[in-house]
């Protein structure tokens, strides 16, 4: 049996990742496919409008097996952590192979950036730096380094997939996992507003908000389009800001990637501020992106800090929420092939740190939600297994 697996958002599930899918079984001639889908805050730290369950509703019904999920302790992160949480998940069931997107699938580019990326030439960082004293973001000047390094154009190496691309095949040599690896040429870009055929997850959301809700029939695959039903949302600004005014600096300084400072910036403009979009407003500048702030303000709102960063590297468990009827036999194997801890019931996290965090996440998270019986706490105690 070849199983094949992808990280993945699913926010929402739509062509693109149904393409994905077809040309990961493709590519590999698997028999089943498992993704590791994130819950209810995205990488950028934005809340979604899809509950957990039903973005693997949408993923089950548009052609994978087996849906587990990527802990909030890694989803909510940057792209190495991301890629740490959800390699370590996948590698930790066995599966044999590991299909990912990319803006190119020239593997020769791949993996030298990865190359580059783990141990970087003199020339690189100091580019970085000349990068950062301009005032770029880290990010931006350390891809743009290492796109001069390699003779390629910044647009190419700034691309948000080729750097989780990067971080992926980093880390499957770093844990010393023993998966092949498939490159899939991603259609339509990360960020593009086009509401065509491969319309981009952040398209979708964007239409969704105002009120186009006929992009769902237009953008994702039929059978999926029944769980993409999104959930009406306010605004997290009374949650977060009561929480950012309730703290001192000090204890700002402890939320993870404050550096430099970051946590004056931030204690004083929390108080000059009275949304969370004028507070990014405020806080944005060519040094900090919007990523990297948004993320930083769902960490303060969720109790993420850098204690528990340390304490909790990799994930302890692999906990399945969906499964397709007639996949059966791929749980069987799993079990067979898994070394890392394979849950379906949640009465044996309870006392799992990580877990533990995945519940706050979950009932703050409830609480963006008017309907009463939505803003409930211990969703993730009594929401039943999905079963398509």
């Amino acid at each position: 049996m070849k199983i094949a697996g992808i990280i993945a958002e699913y926010n929402p599930f739509h062509n693109g990742h149904a393409w994905h899918i077809r040309e990961t079984r493709r590519l590999t001639g698997c028999d089943y496919v498992i993704a590791c889908v994130d819950g209810h805050f995205s990488q950028r730290g934005e809340p979604s409008p899809f509950s957990k369950w039903n973005k693997a509703r949408m993923a089950l019904a548009g052609g994978v097996d087996a849906v587990f999920e990527l802990p909030a302790l890694f989803a909510v992160r940057t792209a190495d952590a991301f890629a740490r949480g959800g390699v370590a998940i996948l590698g930790g069931l066995g599966v044999d192979c590991f299909s990912f997107g990319s803006e190119t699938d020239d593997r020769g580019i791949l993996e030298t950036f990865a190359e580059i990326s783990e141990k970087e030439p003199k020339s690189v960082i100091e580019e970085t730096k000349k990068g950062l004293e301009r005032g770029e973001s880290h990010a931006r000047a350390r891809g743009s380094a290492i796109a001069a390094y390699l003779g390629l154009s910044p647009e190419l190496v700034n691309q948000p997939n080729l750097i989780l691309a990067t971080e992926y095949i980093r880390t499957i040599k770093n844990l010393g996992m023993n998966m092949e690896t498939v490159v899939v040429k991603r259609k339509g870009g990360y960020h593009d507003s086009d509401l065509g055929e491969f319309a981009s997850a952040s398209a979708i959301r964007a239409a969704l908000m105002h009120d186009d809700t006929d992009v769902i029939s237009r953008c994702t695959p039929e059978a999926s389009r029944m769980f993409a039903v999104p959930e009406k949302l306010h605004e997290m600004d009374d949650l977060l800001l009561y929480r950012l005014r309730s703290v001192s600096a000090s204890e700002l300084k402890n939320l993870p990637d404050v550096t430099e400072g970051l946590e004056h910036r931030l204690f004083r403009l929390c108080r000059e501020t009275g949304t969370r979009s004028s507070l990014l407003e405020a806080m944005k500048c060519k040094r900090y992106t919007y990523a990297r702030l948004s993320r930083l303000l769902a960490h303060a709102l969720l109790g993420f800090d850098k204690e528990m960063l340390a304490k909790h590297p990799l994930p302890t468990y692999a906990r399945l929420i969906g499964l397709r009827r007639g996949a059966e036999p791929l749980l069987k194997e799993l079990n067979r092939r898994a070394f890392l801890p394979m849950m379906t019931s949640t009465a044996d996290l309870r006392d799992d740190p990580i877990f533990q965090l995945e519940c706050r996440v979950t009932d703050i998270w409830a609480l963006l939600h008017d309907t009463v019986s939505l803003r409930m706490p211990g969703r993730e105690l009594t929401e039943k297994f999905v079963r398509l």
